[in-house]
């Protein structure tokens, strides 16, 4: 019972990360390459497994539920960076860089 909800609950969250790296809108944005094969590359992992659970019946085991939690925590910073994989991978809303301490302010 668990493990089923435990599969559509991953198809879900591969949805919403393929859809919205799907819909990314540059609006300006410089294009990196390797950010956009990271981009691609996660897309093509989700949309796989996607593929995997809705033809062959990959059932997720109920002791996978921390990857199905990862997934979730991904598929949120995805959401809230609207798809932009570059924001993902640079820590541009940290609180503290630490650039203060490193100038000598010890």
């Amino acid at each position: 019972m668990a493990s089923s909800w435990l599969t559509g609950l991953t198809a879900v969250l591969c949805i919403v990360i393929f859809v919205r790296l799907f819909t990314y809108r540059r609006n300006g944005a410089g294009y990196r390459w390797g950010k956009s094969v990271v981009a691609l590359a996660v897309m093509i992992a989700c949309g796989r497994l996607l593929i995997e659970v809705l033809t062959s019946g990959l059932v997720v085991p109920l002791e996978f539920w921390p990857f199905v939690l990862l997934l979730g925590v991904f598929a949120l910073a995805v959401v809230r960076a609207e798809g932009n994989v570059a924001r993902l991978v640079q820590p541009g809303d940290l609180p503290w860089s630490g650039v203060e301490r490193r100038r000598g302010g010890r």
